[in-house]
């Protein structure tokens, strides 16, 4: 009958179409709403790390010392304890242990929930240099980073003037020792450096070798490896395409 079609589930069609738009829409939006969820909830969390005195800095430890102690370096780190983790400054602590002479790298980094860590490379000595009374050490660039009462066995000095000599000059020294073979490396135990361009070496048994200048000094090894094949008292490898030897003192 009509009245009866009319009355078979027709009025509720309307309904049941608005509740399955609002199920779209609730289902477009719950990504949304989960993402704020985290947001707030991320951002309470941050909140506490950086603020709360439940993360405070409450320790410094120090990794990689060996002339240095601990507590220079705590010294010069000047890290705020007390002060919340996330909120050190961890750039500025390594502006400040990097400016001690001796270190020659600093890295610091958060150690949850309250230290901070700190860990140094130090300069190694190179060669020194007398310097009134006592010896500068000078690292493999050729940076002088401290000093000692007297030169350390098996370490080169360099005969130079420390009030006049420049920093190229003792960057050409170190890089001449490095360039050495290794044979002949561990007996060098006087270097003159007038200039960087006339650099002599005198080694263990009173042999002496005339590098001349820093440049090519690779090459210049290669040459003196096989110019020490012959006996002398002087080799001469300065100009190394005209290598030369003699038997007689400079």
């Amino acid at each position: 009958m009509p009245g009866a079609g009319r009355s078979g589930g027709g009025p509720d069609r309307p309904g049941r179409a608005a509740k399955s738009r609002t199920g779209r829409r609730w289902t477009n939006l719950r990504p949304a709403v989960v993402i704020l969820v985290v947001l707030v909830l991320a951002g309470g969390a941050w909140g506490t790390v950086r603020y709360s005195p439940l993360f405070d800095t409450e320790k410094v430890s120090v990794h990689g010392t060996a002339v240095l102690t601990p507590a220079q370096i705590t010294g010069a780190a000047k890290v705020p304890v007390g002060r919340p983790l996330a909120r050190v400054d961890l750039g500025a602590i390594e502006r400040r242990v990097a400016a001690l002479p001796r270190v020659a790298s600093v890295s610091v980094t958060r150690d949850w929930p309250h230290t901070v860590k700190i860990r140094v490379t130090e300069r190694q000595v190179a060669a020194v240099m007398p310097d009134s009374g006592r010896f500068a050490e000078i690292d493999k660039t050729g940076v002088r980073f401290g000093t000692v009462d007297a030169a350390p066995q098996g370490v080169p000095v360099v005969n130079a003037d420390p009030a006049t000599v420049d920093d190229r000059t003792l960057r050409g020294v170190v890089g001449v020792i490095g360039a050495l073979p290794p044979g002949v490396a561990p007996r060098v135990r006087d270097i003159t450096a007038r200039t960087r361009d006339d650099i002599v070496m005198t080694l263990d048994d009173g042999v002496v070798v005339m590098w001349g200048g820093a440049g090519d000094s690779p090459r210049k090894a290669e040459v003196l490896v096989a110019l020490m094949k012959i006996k002398a008292k002087v080799y001469d490898v300065s100009v190394p395409e005209a290598p030369a030897t003699r038997n007689t003192p400079l």
